[in-house]
């Protein structure tokens, strides 16, 4: 009877784990799909790339001349033109130089027009045996002496000239400006201490990976 009993009980239990166990599922809920229509079309291609450039020309704007910078004549970054007064020097000095370069050539002038007439003079007496061939040869050594230091005059005063006109610095080309390296009263020496700004041509324009 007991048997009986633990049988019974194991079966009723088994029928309620199975209720439980379907009563707990739930049902499979529907699920929602997309659907897209395939067609066969052109589409066009665009392609973006990050583009660089530079200047075809970057002009190193340096003194000829040593001396004092008296001023600066353009606004740094902003676009100069060709001929452009960039910067300033002191021209006194320079055009002290250039005043003694041409008295020195009125002084040679001088001494050559003096030896040009000792020469006319002394030439028609050797001619004549009025005087020792020595004369002669001392007057035309004399006329050829002053004759080239006139031309080394001249050439101080073409260099002296030069030099004052070297006073005043221009833009070679139209292109933007970049920062000045040396400031109002600064004096510009030679080699690397000469350079005072560049000058970056725009037209034309090169791509960054140009050869």
């Amino acid at each position: 009877m007991r048997n009986n009993l633990r049988l019974l009980a194991a079966v009723l239990a088994s029928l309620i784990l199975a209720g439980c166990k379907e009563a707990s599922v739930p049902p499979p809920a529907e699920t929602e799909v997309s659907v897209i229509l395939v067609e066969l079309q052109d589409v066009p291609v665009s392609t973006e790339f990050v583009g660089k450039t530079v200047s075809s020309r970057r002009i190193e704007i340096r003194s000829r001349v040593e001396g004092f910078l008296e001023q600066r004549l353009y606004v740094e970054g902003a676009m100069v033109q060709e001929g452009q007064v960039m910067f300033q020097m002191d021209r006194k000095p320079f055009e002290a130089q250039l005043s003694a370069a041409r008295a020195e050539l009125a002084q040679q002038q001088a001494r050559l027009t003096n030896a040009e007439a000792n020469l006319a003079r002394v030439k028609p007496l050797a001619e004549q045996n009025a005087v020792a061939q020595k004369e002669l040869d001392d007057a035309i050594g004399m006329f050829r002496s002053s004759a080239a230091a006139v031309e080394a005059a001249r050439a101080k005063v073409l260099q002296a000239d030069l030099d004052l006109g070297y006073t005043t610095i221009y833009s070679p080309v139209n292109g933007v400006s970049s920062f000045a390296r040396k400031q109002e009263g600064s004096y510009i020496g030679v080699g690397g201490d000469a350079l005072l700004t560049y000058v970056a041509q725009l037209n034309p324009m090169w791509s960054a990976t140009r050869n």
